[in-house]
């Protein structure tokens, strides 16, 4: 029969082996992080693609809209923190709290102010704070090429695509046939022509701040009609 005294140290609150990143926490994170790439990377090739403009694409025009796109991935590096998303919530924060109860940081072992737990042999000295590190740098660079790969790669499928079904409907149509791209390039426009020529470009109704320099009337800013002669300045 045990004596009462060996009750005198209130069992941990939480005993748990020594704090380490979830592998699955991990796994998920990158996951999140490689879908928004691709999505983000995915838009941007179609957008340059569509910049660029012509109906169709060589090999210049896809080397040209990859290069755009790699250089919009700029902004997703603010994503780098979330690289280490399992580090910091389940090593550091929970370190954290458990130095402030008392805890060993490792494994929630009431440690009594000694130096060294004496359940699990860690430091109980309070885990350094969470930095930015090349770790998740590093991480989110082998998360982004990747990325680049699958989101330019679908970009030029889609907008492919888009210009297959453009054909197929002014075949149907058989006469001058224009119609804006698919998403998300609506900005920009595809139309044949009398002689079955195919053309894209972006914004062609955009038209340049153009100052008439000869008002149609004397003495006034009234511009010309389209029937008047009139000068237009840039």
């Amino acid at each position: 029969m045990h004596g009462k005294h060996e009750d005198a140290v209130p069992p941990p609150r939480e005993l748990r082996a020594p704090a380490r990143a979830s592998t699955g926490a991990n796994t998920v994170a990158f996951a999140v992080l490689f879908v928004i790439s691709v999505a983000f990377l995915f838009a941007s090739y179609c957008m340059a693609r569509a910049l660029i403009g012509g109906f169709g694409a060589g090999v210049g025009t896809i080397v040209l809209a990859i290069a755009a796109t790699a250089a919009a991935s700029i902004f997703l590096w603010w994503l780098a923190p979330f690289a280490d998303f399992a580090e910091i919530f389940w090593l550091h924060l929970p370190a954290d709290r458990r130095a402030r109860r008392g805890e060993c940081p490792h494994c929630a072992y009431p440690h009594g102010g000694r130096a060294m737990c004496n359940e699990c042999g860690e430091s109980t000295a309070p885990l350094p704070a969470w930095t930015l590190s090349p770790r998740p740098v590093r991480r989110m660079a082998r998360i982004l090429v990747p990325a680049l790969i699958v989101g330019a790669a679908a970009g030029e499928a889609w907008m492919r695509l888009d210009e297959t079904r453009f054909v197929r409907e002014y075949e149907a149509a058989r006469v001058p046939y224009a119609r804006a791209r698919a998403f998300p390039t609506e900005f920009a426009r595809m139309w044949a022509d009398e002689s079955g020529g195919m053309h894209s470009e972006a914004w062609p109704a955009f038209e340049r701040d153009r100052r008439w320099t000869r008002p149609a009337v004397p003495g006034t800013n009234q511009a010309p009609t389209a029937n008047q002669p009139r000068e237009r300045g840039w």
